[in-house]
């Protein structure tokens, strides 16, 4: 998965993920230029591109959440820190249990 929005991050992970992989691009921006045949036809990958919504959509979305009284805490049921990402996604792709949230320490 690359969230960075940089072309170099995106080719990153094209290139550093398994044969018949999945990749996903989630930030925003950057310009990605990528030998399709090389990197993708033959490693065999699915690539996923996904926009989740705009800061004021978002921003409606918290207060119909807030106003129906579905708080997060109520589906989230396991968050790790960035350094166990990998165990979040396993947690998640084992499909027992609910919402898995990746948290940033206070700072």
């Amino acid at each position: 998965m690359d969230c960075s929005g940089s072309g170099a991050g995106q080719l990153f992970a094209l290139q550093h993920t398994r044969r018949w992989g999945r990749v996903a691009l989630v930030g925003e921006g950057g310009h990605l230029s990528v030998d399709v045949s090389e990197h993708v036809i033959h490693q065999q990958l699915t690539i996923h591109g996904s926009w989740v919504t705009s800061t004021v959509h978002m921003a409606e979305l918290l207060e119909l959440l807030d106003r129906t009284g579905l708080h997060p805490q109520v589906v989230v049921t396991d968050t790790r820190p960035l350094a166990e990402a990998g165990e979040a996604y396993r947690i998640a792709d084992s499909g027992t249990h609910g919402k898995v949230g990746i948290v940033w320490p206070d700072a």
